[in-house]
């Protein structure tokens, strides 16, 4: 058997914040996680009212499901798929799940253990994880759009032209559509290495990033007729590579954009660094658009702007736009220039 002081070095001990409360819903006890968990000293939080540890809003839900539970108490531990939240004494809230226990001490009939777990690291974790899944689904849209736009187009046009060919009796003809064929099967060998490149940039790994963003700004002129006028600050330091592709990736989705839907033919970009930071700019002045919800579904030509803002928080930074019908669009990318790794 353990004596009273070994018990008490084992609650004392436990990883999790562990609440011992009365019949009245009064904290009676705590161990140092709990402090450490609310920000309350312990001789302040013993003989305060749990709802407190409650978000405000939650409290009569709370008040009415502790009502509940005192009438019929039984072991509930985590896991239920519940979601729950707790406040700390600053007042910032934390997503938590909370496991309870009747207390069947002489003299304490209908106290409860509360076993509170903060999950804020595992909900950070799936939400990071749900970001990789839809930046992974956003660059199989676009190879998916790049294929259909150019190389199945290409295609289409070479069937014909075989066809043609096919059926042509004239020696003279016969030659000046096959130079065509030959033409055109070049021209798709070309947009296929464009393709190849956007996938895997190799510019960016031999010759850094300064250099594999022209890169993207000539393409832009060569396959869209799109003139980017660049101010590229030297960076200086050793750029971490994560952010380097990132930015690569974030500039280039940017540009294509408004390339492709902002129905003018120039677009600034700034690159430059702010302390231990990586500003890009990529502003047009082209038609712009309703920008949606955050929440939303990303619409026809807009389905790169949800994958440069997840693309940016995987690294610790962010994406911030500003665009409206008729008055241009600008796209503001801010990263670490060391990338900041989530803590799992």
């Amino acid at each position: 058997m353990l004596t009273d002081r070994e018990y008490r070095a084992v609650f004392e001990a436990s990883p999790d914040a562990t609440l011992i409360v009365d019949a009245g819903g009064v904290i009676q006890d705590l161990n140092p996680q709990a402090v450490k968990m609310f920000g309350w000293p312990a001789e302040e939080m013993k003989g305060l009212a749990v709802d407190r540890l409650v978000p405000r809003e939650s409290r009569e839900e709370h008040l009415r499901h502790r009502r509940r539970y005192g009438e019929a108490p039984r072991p509930r531990p985590m896991g239920q798929g519940l979601e729950l939240s707790a406040v700390r004494k600053d007042g910032t809230t934390l997503p938590v799940e909370i496991s309870l226990s009747p207390l069947g001490l002489a003299g304490g009939n209908g106290w409860v253990i509360c076993t509170v777990r903060d999950i804020s690291g595992w909900k950070r974790m799936q939400r990071l994880s749900r970001m990789m899944v839809g930046a992974a689904e956003l660059e199989r849209k676009h190879l998916s759009r790049e294929l259909h736009d150019d190389l199945l187009q290409y295609l289409v046009s070479l069937k014909i032209r075989a066809k043609l060919l096919a059926d042509e009796m004239d020696p003279d003809k016969r030659a000046e559509a096959l130079a065509m064929i030959s033409a055109e099967i070049q021209d798709a060998m070309r947009r296929v290495k464009r393709i190849i490149t956007g996938l895997l940039p190799p510019e960016l790994e031999r010759r850094g990033l300064l250099s594999a963003l022209r890169t993207v700004f000539r393409d832009a002129a060569d396959v869209y007729g799109f003139t980017v006028h660049a101010r590229l600050e030297r960076l200086g330091g050793e750029l971490d590579g994560d952010v380097a592709l990132g930015l690569y990736r974030i500039v280039q989705e940017a540009v294509t954009n408004a390339a492709r839907h902002a129905q003018v033919d120039e677009a600034t970009v700034a690159v430059t660094r702010c302390g231990e930071e990586i500003v890009a700019e990529i502003r047009d002045e082209g038609c712009g658009f309703e920008l949606p919800d955050p929440g939303a579904e990303p619409i026809d030509g807009r389905v790169g702007l949800a994958g440069m803002r997840d693309r940016a928080a995987l690294i610790g930074g962010e994406v911030t736009v500003w665009t409206a019908p008729g008055e241009g669009t600008t796209v503001r990318a801010t990263l670490p220039f060391t990338r900041s790794r989530p803590e799992h």
